[in-house]
């Protein structure tokens, strides 16, 4: 007869039929290198190069979710499936927005189905607590499966996914379109199951990434918001895009920048919150965004209706000229302010050039001086010889 330590339990048949489902995973997809299963929970790891949000999506096509690791039996879970692999793999641990807070046991970071508690934690000691600090975790058997801080761009060597079965006959025989999609944390924020569908939503102060809607971006959707500072390091704040930051005394707030100013359009330009428009004027119509090309046909502008014009899609485009950087304080200096720089420094480069003049004058002076005394001088003791002589 088979005996598990405390907190394991036999694996009855149906969950090693679950698990077979688990593993088999969507038709056609990754083949998992390891798997475990412990009372309704099944695990996997996946050793394939991937960003934390590549790995996310992977687990969540195979209607789970990457690994949480709170308790200490499932960090045993977690040393029994990496084995001898090596490499860092990513868990379900992130930090979706906001400044990382020490005190608290998961430093501000939340488990991918939104849980903030936390019975274990396992950080990496020394972990940076800045706001600029990477948002993922990662694992692995070199640093004793420490949480470790990582971008959540970088590709991992691999990931590991989670699986519950609370019901296990209705999970399998359950159609495409009746289950919670919210289980495999697809959304960056917070996420609403709808029927046969879900749907994702934002932070307050974010907004839905238009290119990709499961992710967010900051937003202020005003001329001017009250930055987001690291509350460890107040000179370092964080605006959204299309926003600079400006001190006043000491609070730091985010002003909209105006990016007509900077040209990045053809023809006609208007600054809206955090972004622009780019239009054209009659008989010509907008390319890529930014570019006005004139038409064949005046009157098939393409634009609203006796007017000529085409706008932009609203929101941040990707040009040629850079945007400034959001985070980086503006310069204390004003325009009059630079103007007495400029003048101070003409002014003192000249008055060098007057006292560099006078000195190689004077000194000029004391040279053509010196050479005439010893000329009279060589010019008298001549004299002295000739009356000796006579």
């Amino acid at each position: 007869m088979c005996v598990c330590r405390k907190g394991f339990r036999v694996m009855t048949p149906w969950l090693l039929l679950a698990l077979g489902v688990f593993l088999a995973g969507a038709a056609g997809g990754l083949s998992p290198d390891s798997g475990y299963c412990i009372g309704n929970q099944c695990f996997t790891v996946f050793r394939d190069p991937s960003s934390f949000r590549t790995a996310r999506q992977e687990c969540g096509d195979r209607r789970g979710h990457l690994m949480t690791v709170r308790s200490s039996v499932s960090h045993d879970i977690l040393a029994l499936l990496l084995g001898n692999f090596t490499g860092r793999f990513w868990i379900g641990l992130h930090r979706p927005t906001g400044c990382p807070e020490e005190a608290a046991a998961l430093r501000g970071f939340q488990w991918i189905t939104d849980d903030t508690e936390s019975d274990f934690s396992n950080w990496l000691p020394g972990s940076d607590s800045s706001c600029s600090s990477a948002r993922c975790v990662s694992v692995s058997q070199e640093n004793d499966l420490k949480w470790i801080q990582d971008p959540c761009g970088e590709r991992a060597a691999g990931f590991l996914c989670e699986k519950s079965f609370n019901d296990m006959c209705g999970t399998l025989a359950a159609e495409p379109g009746q289950s919670d999609e919210c289980v495999s944390a697809p959304c960056e924020h917070m996420c609403t199951n709808t029927p046969g569908s879900y749907r994702c939503s934002c932070y307050d102060g974010y907004r839905q990434n238009p290119h990709e809607p499961s992710t967010c971006t900051r937003y202020c959707g005003q001329e001017e918001c009250a930055a987001e500072c690291d509350p460890n390091d107040r000179y370092q704040c964080f605006c959204p895009e299309g926003y600079i930051s400006e001190e006043r005394g000491t609070d730091v707030f985010c002003i909209d920048m105006d990016e007509c100013s900077f040209s990045y359009c053809d023809q006609l330009c208007s600054n809206t919150f955090g972004s622009y428009v780019c239009a054209c004027s009659p008989g010509y119509s907008l390319v890529d965004e930014f570019r006005c090309v004139k038409t064949d046909d005046e009157d098939s502008d393409g634009g609203p209706e006796g007017s000529g014009m085409t706008a932009a899609p609203d929101g941040p485009t990707d040009l040629p000229l850079p945007f400034p950087g959001p985070t980086r304080r503006p310069s204390g200096v004003s325009g009059g302010g630079l103007v007495a720089i400029i003048v101070c420094t003409a002014a003192s480069t000249l008055l060098l050039v007057l006292l560099g003049h006078y000195f190689c004058s004077r000194r000029e002076k004391m040279e053509n001086s010196g050479d005439l005394k010893a000329s009279e001088e060589e010019a008298h003791g001549l004299h002295q010889v000739d009356s000796r002589a006579y």
